[in-house]
């Protein structure tokens, strides 16, 4: 019962109530995101073969109808097993309105195998059907009505057929991931697809056969199939199957992970900088309590019985903070997500409650040992009881090793969790660097000078506290970078990339042009284009080995290389080098007679490890095709204009099956029109509006973007507890200070001003810092990645000066009138004390 009394009296104090807010946030940023992970990782497990569509699918990037593995299929003991068959690729739906990038998709009366459709008729009713559209029907997303301004009912045009749209697709249950499946759905029968006559030799699409039955039948149509199939063929199951869908789920996990993990890390700095507050106050009250007769081990099972209490209390309320935060991800993320998900993560409760309990072992447990261990005399008396080195080292560590283990808690990952925690008091130096040098310029350039309205120099003074207020201005600056970095990323570079793109770039892609096609299309587009229209072959090969040694994915440990390897290549000739390439290394084919030779692009040539002299073979329709390296090229990617990784000589090449390519600078009267023409005479043609490329990234961008600036939003919230912290730590020196300038002659209100001014300032630096950092972020980006030029955004500077102003003021303006307003001959007692 004491020990209950004990803990109500010490839970009115601020130091408590301020560490049990930072637990709290602690506990609620990191259950946000596990609680998401958690019930998107259920739905991946109860949805498996639903994802997939079936048992098993083959997925192949060539038409599958002659495929010569379908003899097999004709055995006596695959008769039981049921088949679907679909086929996705990019199209262009014309309107008066706009000319829609879709993703269309033909599925033939089975489909789908797994799982079922939901969708919406045209009384606005939902229903679940076992089957795709009919003949005659088109089903699309909700996005395709309000793009195209149509109805249930209208009609719309694909390719040479103009079909009704019946109903609204809600959930498609094996819709993956990659852009084209970003783009809005437009789904037909495969009856139609002939008709419509938008596919064509050389089409970029993907085929899929999807079966399903018994598991022994599915086996052993694996181990008949995996050695028959081509390089362009390949198998999912249920073990490896669309690893794009999961792994976008993931990338995004991990970036909302991350921004739980800063906002974590900065609530660890106030609930140590708290906790040592806390202890020391709590130091008094435990001296009186030895003078009665209070042994250690009792007073130790007292402390132990409070911090039980808080860490339950702390852990109960994040976890259940963090479950209500986690609904704002899931409505920030729910086109991503594209499917309802299992109630789960209910296991977060018990590990909130195990990360409060680690948190206030970590950072609260050295400081209280030693508050439990201060003379009693010592405290009774007034005197300060000054932290010992062994205090300082055994913080320190305490502090670094939980820490960590807060960031293996989060990622999963030894290496990631130490790489995070470098990243994190590396960026966190660089910017009490930073700081650091803003106060002493500060105080400077304020040298003799007093504040106006105040007549107290202000600048010194902080100058002074300097080591205080840059922990205070760091843990803010680390809040608002974050959601400044990703303001920049997600729409400010963008903005800058596209005004970097030349005035006469390229606005259309056309791509699927038949080779008998080809002069009819140029004709068409020269009549409206702002320059001479350049059409170019496209033959689709995969690089099967290097200088003779056979190649797979597994060869390469870079990501993009291990990419390169396993798909189809886009390979291309000519006889002329291309305006906007250049030749780094090496020559261009000669005019003697052809041989087999290709020039390679820097990029991938780096990726690689390949170069002059070497020898590559490329897998072609079937065909294995040897050239060696006889130049590097330099591309102008940001141009705009058709570019291709492997070039070969006309006659190497123009013997195989191909397509060709163009990119045109229309003008913008002519534009849609023209477009609309080539789909007309065309109806297999794509005509790629780049607009739409550029409003679809951003439209994912601003998705993730959003739901990670949530996250961040605890980041902010925990800086402003770490400005509270250090007011409440400080507010000792801080409270002699204004009773000294009061004795004086300094009016309350002198003080008052003064201490506003300290935490605009204070705030207004932090933001500077914050946008510098976000600034050069964007400039590396931008020099880089994109490579172009970036100037400096004015409007960044001062959102962030504002913003962390207003922050700083907020969450310190409750401790000016108790600072300002102590009295002055008790406060110089207690500090001569």
């Amino acid at each position: 019962m004491q020990s209950f009394q004990y803990w109500a009296r010490q839970s009115r104090r601020a130091s408590f109530r301020i560490l049990f807010v930072a637990l709290v946030l602690a506990v609620a940023a990191i259950s946000s995101v596990g609680v998401f992970s958690a019930r998107i990782e259920a739905a991946l497990v109860r949805d498996a073969s639903q994802m997939l569509g079936g048992d098993l699918v083959i997925e192949s990037k060539r038409n599958t109808a002659n495929a010569p593995w379908l003899s097999i299929l004709g055995k006596p003991e695959y008769a039981t097993l049921k088949q679907a068959e679909s086929v996705v690729f990019p199209s262009v739906v014309p309107s008066e309105r706009v000319d829609l990038l879709v993703s269309l998709k033909a599925v033939n009366n089975t489909y789908p195998l797994r799982g079922q459709l939901t969708v919406r008729n045209a009384q606005g009713q939902d229903e679940k059907v076992a089957g795709g559209p009919p003949q005659g029907e088109l089903w699309v997303d909700q996005g395709v009505l309000g793009s195209l301004d149509i109805q249930l009912g209208d009609s719309i045009q694909v390719g040479e057929i103009t079909r009704p749209v019946t109903r609204v697709i809600l959930v498609e249950p094996d819709r993956g991931g990659g852009f084209v499946n970003f783009a809005p759905r437009v789904m037909m029968n495969t009856a139609d697809l002939e008709e419509s006559k938008l596919l064509g030799l050389g089409s970029r699409a993907t085929w899929r056969i999807y079966f399903t039955g018994a598991q022994p039948v599915i086996n052993q149509l694996i181990s008949e199939l995996t050695p028959v199939l081509s390089p362009v063929e390949e198998i999912e199951t249920l073990e490896n199957g669309r690893p794009e869908v999961s792994g976008t789920l993931e990338r995004a996990n991990d970036f909302l992970a991350m921004a739980a993990l800063i906002g974590t890390m900065v609530a660890c700095v106030g609930i140590a900088l708290v906790a040592h507050l806390f202890a020391k106050e709590q130091a008094s009250e435990l001296a009186v309590l030895k003078s009665l007769g209070y042994t250690p081990k009792r007073l130790l099972r007292m402390w132990a019985i409070g911090m039980g209490m808080l860490t339950l209390g702390a852990g109960v309320l994040g976890v259940g903070l963090g479950w209500a935060a986690h609904w704002g991800l899931l409505a920030f993320l729910a086109e991503l997500v594209g499917v309802d998900l299992p109630l789960a993560g209910l296991h977060y409760l018990p590990m909130g409650i195990l990360l409060s309990a680690l948190l206030l072992l970590g950072f609260a447990a050295v400081p209280t040992w030693y508050a439990l261990r201060a003379p009693a005399v010592a405290v009774i008396r007034h005197q300060t009881l000054k932290s010992s080195r062994g205090q300082l080292v055994l913080s320190v560590l305490f502090g670094v090793f939980t820490a960590i283990a807060v960031c293996l808690l989060i990622v999963n990952n030894v290496v990631l969790a130490l790489l995070l925690f470098a990243g994190f008091v590396g960026t966190s130096l660089v910017f009490a660097l930073l700081f650091w040098g803003l106060l002493k310029a500060l105080a400077y350039l304020g040298k003799g000078k007093k504040s106006a309205g105040t007549n107290i120099a202000v600048f010194q003074s902080m100058s002074k506290r300097a080591s205080t207020l840059v922990l205070q201005g760091v843990s803010l600056a680390l809040g608002l970078a974050a959601l400044l970095m990703l303001a920049v990323v997600q729409g400010d570079l963008i903005d800058r990339w596209q005004e970097a793109v030349p005035e006469d770039a390229p606005n259309r892609f056309v791509f699927n042009i038949q080779p008998d096609q080809v002069e009819g299309v140029q004709q068409t587009l020269n009549t409206a284009s702002l320059g001479p229209v350049n059409l170019y072959p496209m033959v689709r090969g995969r690089l099967s080995a290097i200088n003779g040694e056979v190649i797979t994915a597994d060869t390469f440990t870079d990501e993009r290389a291990r990419n390169t390897v396993e798909r189809e290549l886009n390979l291309s000739f000519a006889d002329t080098l291309p305006t906007h390439n250049t030749i780094a290394v090496g020559s261009w084919f000669d005019e003697t007679p052809a041989k087999a030779e290709v020039s390679v692009e820097d990029g991938v040539a780096e990726r690689l490890g390949i170069g002059l002299g070497d020898k590559l073979t490329f897998d072609i329709a079937g065909t294995p095709l040897t050239a060696e390296i006889t130049s590097i090229r330099e591309l102008r990617w940001d141009s705009m204009e058709v570019n291709f990784f492997m070039v070969f000589p006309t006659e190497v090449l123009q013997s195989f099956p191909q397509t060709w390519i163009t990119s045109v600078s229309l003008q913008d009267d002519k534009a849609i029109p023209v477009s609309r023409e080539l789909v007309r005479d065309y109806p297999n043609l794509t005509v790629l509006d780049t607009e739409l490329v550029i409003t679809q990234l951003r439209k994912i961008l601003g998705q993730v973007g959003q739901a990670v600036q949530f996250v961040f939003l605890f980041t902010v919230a925990a800086g402003g507890l770490v400005v509270v912290a250090c007011v409440m730590t400080g507010a000792r020196v801080r409270t002699r200070e204004a009773a000294i300038y009061r004795a004086m002659g300094a009016s309350t209100a002198q003080l008052q001003r003064a201490a506003w001014l300290e935490l605009s300032v204070l705030g207004a630096l932090a933001g500077l810092v914050a946008a510098i950092a976000a600034q050069g972020l964007g400039w590396g980006v931008a020099h880089f990645v994109f490579e172009f030029e970036y100037f400096l955004s004015p409007m960044h500077i001062v959102a962030g000066v504002v913003a962390g102003a207003v922050v700083s003021v907020l969450f310190g303006a409750w401790s000016v009138n108790k600072v300002c307003r102590a009295p002055v001959m008790q406060t110089l007692r207690q500090a001569a004390a």
